[in-house]
């Protein structure tokens, strides 16, 4: 059975944890026509199973949950994004742009799969800056000024050594320009 982004969004909302319909649609953000079809097709393929009950009306409501084969599917998917991820990091370490630009067309859903699925974040694909890694650019981490071969670069240390405020999520691989290093208030 091949899977469409859509599909395996929704697959992946029961695995984790979204048993109603509603609890469904809204994790995977689609709509209830074609979730409704998804659903039936994962039932008959034995991804996952439904439970008829009843609501605190008492109107009819179906419950979901995945199957051995719909989790197994799920963790597979995981584990496959999991592999293009460090793809991904080896292109921009070996600075081959071109095939990480071509690898990125060809999977075009790729970032935001990963990101559904809790491979990366969106502070890992601001930090990554894969465009002025691949580029061999080295930027100030707070306001992203390109930081030359003789610029002033300020650390972690540099700025527990003077007593200052270290910017959030600044780690010991980043570094600051001189402007950005004077403007840091004191603890």
């Amino acid at each position: 059975m091949n899977f469409e982004v859509d599909d395996i969004k929704i697959l992946g909302a029961i695995e984790g944890g979204a048993k109603t319909i509603k609890a469904i649609m809204e994790t995977s953000k689609v709509d209830k026509k074609q979730l409704e079809l998804i659903l039936v097709i994962f039932e008959e393929s034995g991804l996952i199973k439904s439970v008829e009950g009843k609501g605190i009306w008492g109107d009819r409501k179906f419950f979901f949950s995945p199957t051995d084969a719909g989790s197994k599917k799920v963790n597979e998917y995981i584990a496959e994004l999991n592999e293009k991820w460090k793809r991904i990091i080896q292109f921009v370490t070996d600075g081959e742009r071109d095939q990480l630009d071509e690898y990125m067309k060809q999977n075009k859903y790729l970032a935001n799969m990963m990101l559904y699925f809790n491979i990366i974040n969106l502070p890992a694909i601001s930090r990554l800056n894969l465009r002025f890694l691949i580029e061999g650019k080295h930027l100030c981490y707070k306001c992203k000024k390109e930081l030359g071969k003789y610029s002033n670069k300020f650390t972690v240390p540099d700025c527990r050594k003077r007593g200052l405020k270290v910017p959030k999520g600044l780690t010991t691989h980043d570094d600051l320009c001189a402007d950005c290093f004077d403007g840091l208030a004191v603890r």
